[in-house]
């Protein structure tokens, strides 16, 4: 299967929607950027390497440098779906981590959100669709139009009151969490990771092993197919009709983790697509996002590991 690359006889078998951005990372002893960042560029480039047919859609302004998009045509991304809007701004984030690990994200200035409309027609008949937001980049009324089309809906929580948004729930919206109970009914795979659950739920609700299970058995209780809590270094816990897995993380030199888990989601969705088999699925986002940390520099192709490189770190990590 051949990947996209723009062509416009294409049809992308898996499509991500949310704002890309110009990022600057702020770490403890260095600074890198401008570089190309979000969940949406991550996971994209990442599938893209993988051989998929992917798609995106977002809106960028007149301000975005040509250059920092490189990387998707790099990795044959299909690019039909971004809006150059004349007039608004690219996203510009600036990701701060301390030396604990902890991060924290700014934004100086955001894009327009992203209706059903800037989705290409071409792009409906996609097998997989990911919302991967950076800042309620996609709205609640967008996410029900996509629901109502054929092909898997997939959610990252982040975008939602998780890590990656500016206002979180409070004391009582993480009691009655009524919206994010919509967000979840309406999508078939939903992925939260546990910084983005403390936000979300509360500390308490990811403090302990089985805390993280009853999150995910949570997610699917509300509707979705396939509950995804990522946990780190230690790895990922899946949730299904069937019950609850864990799978272990890959050993490796940590280098850089900013786009670890935006990496690990779409590798996700490529395997289980082409699989049907969660766990495996899981196995490969482990094995890709090892590649992934054990590099730096935001969002390039030979951060993201071919579909070779990602099976190969599998049968390694196998007992």
């Amino acid at each position: 299967m051949e990947p996209c690359g723009g062509s416009e006889s294409c049809q992308p078998d898996i499509v991500l929607i949310g704002h890309i951005v110009k990022e600057m990372i702020h770490f403890p002893d260095r600074t890198i950027g401008p570089v190309l960042g979000s969940p949406v560029a991550y996971g994209s480039v990442a599938a893209g390497r993988l051989g998929e047919r992917v798609g995106i859609v977002t809106i960028i302004g007149e301000d975005m440098p040509d250059g920092l998009l490189q990387p998707f045509r790099d990795a044959q991304v299909d690019m039909r779906g971004v809006s150059v809007r004349p007039g608004d701004r690219t996203t510009t984030t600036k990701l701060i981590y301390a030396a604990s690990g902890e991060k924290e994200i700014q934004y100086p200035q955001k894009a327009p959100p992203i209706s059903f409309d800037d989705i290409p027609p071409d792009y409906h008949t996609a097998s997989v669709f990911y919302i991967a937001t950076m800042d309620h980049d996609v709205p609640v009324g967008t996410i029900r139009d996509l629901a109502a089309l054929d092909g898997t809906l997939a959610i990252d929580l982040g975008g939602y009151g998780g890590a990656h948004s500016r206002q979180h729930p409070n004391a009582e919206e993480r009691r009655d969490p009524t919206e994010l109970r919509e967000l979840v009914s309406l999508c078939d795979i939903v992925r939260a990771s546990v910084e983005d659950c403390g936000h979300l739920l509360g500390a308490e609700s990811v403090a302990t092993p089985a805390g993280e299970e009853k999150v995910v058995n949570q997610f699917v209780d509300w509707g979705a197919t396939i509950g995804l809590l990522t946990l780190g270094e230690r790895g990922c816990v899946l949730a299904t009709a069937e019950g609850v897995e864990r799978v272990p993380a890959q050993s490796g030199e940590v280098i850089d983790t900013t786009g670890a888990g935006d990496s690990f989601s779409t590798v996700f969705l490529s395997g289980y697509r082409r699989s049907g088999d969660a766990r495996w699925a899981a196995r490969l986002g482990a094995a890709a996002v090892i590649h992934v940390i054990e590099r730096s520099g935001g969002v390039h192709k030979t951060r993201m590991p071919t579909r070779d490189e990602v099976e190969k770190r599998m049968l390694v990590a196998s007992p």
